[in-house]
């Protein structure tokens, strides 16, 4: 792999149709991360103002991700490569590096979540035996993602169409049964949240969606069409968005779940064994997909390095601290560092993308601006979460945006 990195992909050797993409991103987003910040913001905005948040938040989320999508498919070049020619090559390193560490953080947060729920299902099924081992989870499902991983994007085609149409059938079958039971249950009616708790709520949902942006043109240069790129990840991330967050939304408040994790709801209605399912492929699933772009982001800054040895360097660092948890306890600070840094990056992207078609500034000025831009968003995103606490993603977003389309059109007009 090495220097191919650094190369567009020709449309010739593209592998991704559109279902391709969108069970990509199903897989990736099908998991226990996902339903715990439903479970995060169930709890101070109630059920309905949750939903409404999810909905919201999941699409626009999602759509910022299918524009990402489709600037990988029409540069065939990964999502930090592209930055070099918006935030300087020497930013993009930058942003590559953190981008790495927060895909091991997520990695290892996802990875320990779903070690501790096989186990917990393997205790229903078997009772006390060494398989009731958080650890031996940790380690085995690290393994199993590690030597997925490995294999590379263009060869997971038959086994991702398996693996996620096995996986979005369970979740299906689970989800309802889920579904049913915490809906016959009873629902206390809290009173409406503040203002503060909203946009804090939209923070968590957008800031989430806007993590896993660095990743998606990785895999959309892979992609054999515009269309199936943008809908693809749209979607594919959009709809398991809207049922997972929602599990963790009612899961949390109606049965007071932690982190609205739904695992042992699940193994009392004698779901073990979905569970198991459930829990074994998503964490695969999404994994590969952390451990793919933390080598492809290292190789953006070295692309010399081997794919094969930074693929079980990242896989066994991230399993090392899957067993030392702590990404997992501190999880929504997580997820404002995520936002804080990407959130203004991705704005500066698909503003720089604009501009860029119409061919009226200079590379190196463009990429100045760019980098300036970031910079402003990222010290206003850091602004606001220290002295107000909430609407971080939302401001930054649209200040970095508005900073760098300004700047371009000044630049632009001399």
């Amino acid at each position: 792999m090495g220097e191919e990195v650094l190369k567009p992909i020709p449309r010739g050797k593209r592998v991704f149709k559109g279902i391709d993409v969108f069970l990509l991103w199903a897989g990736g987003n099908t998991c226990l991360a996902t339903i715990f910040t439903g479970g995060i913001i169930g709890p101070k905005l109630g059920i309905l103002y949750s939903i409404a948040i999810i909905l919201i938040g999941s699409t626009i989320g999602g759509f910022l991700l299918g524009l990402v999508a489709l600037l990988g498919e029409r540069k065939g070049l990964p999502t930090m490569v592209l930055t070099r020619k918006v935030v300087t090559t020497k930013g993009s390193y930058i942003a590559s590096v953190l981008n790495a560490i927060q895909l091991i953080g997520w990695t290892s947060i996802l990875l320990y979540a779903s070690a501790e729920a096989a186990a917990s299902a393997m205790e229903a099924l078997l009772g006390e035996t060494v398989l009731v081992n958080t650890i031996v989870w940790v380690i085995v499902i690290g393994v199993v993602e590690t030597v997925y991983t490995l294999i590379g994007p263009k060869r997971w085609v038959l086994c991702q169409r398996i693996a996620v149409t096995t996986l979005i059938i369970v979740l299906c079958y689970e989800a309802y049964a889920l579904f049913n039971y915490m809906l016959s249950q009873p629902v206390s009616l809290t009173s409406p949240p503040s203002r503060a708790d909203v946009l804090w709520g939209f923070d968590m949902v957008l800031a989430t969606a806007v993590s896993w942006a660095p990743l998606v043109a990785d895999y959309s240069r892979l992609a054999k069409s515009s269309l199936g790129a943008i809908i693809g990840t749209w979607w594919g991330y959009t709809t398991t968005s809207y049922v997972l967050y929602s599990i963790g939304t009612l899961a949390a408040v109606i049965t007071g779940a932690y982190l609205g994790d739904p695992t042992q709801v699940a193994i009392s209605l004698g779901l073990s064994a979905v569970v198991f399912i459930f829990i074994a492929i998503s964490a695969v699933t999404t994994n590969l997909l952390n451990l793919y772009s933390a080598v492809v982001s290292t190789m953006n800054v070295f692309p010399r390095t081997s794919y094969r040895s930074l693929v079980i360097f990242f896989g066994t660092i991230s399993t090392v601290l899957a067993a030392f948890p702590v990404f997992f306890i501190y999880f929504e600070e997580f997820l404002y560092y995520i936002g804080s840094v990407f959130v203004p990056l991705i704005a500066v992207l698909i503003i720089h993308y604009i501009y860029g078609k119409k061919k009226i500034i200079t590379l190196r000025s463009a990429e100045t601006v760019g980098l300036i831009s970031w910079i402003i968003g990222v010290l206003i995103s850091g602004f606001v979460i220290e002295n107000i606490g909430f609407g971080a993603t939302i401001v930054a977003l649209l200040t970095t945006a508005c900073v760098d389309a300004l700047l371009l059109t000044i630049i632009s007009t001399k």
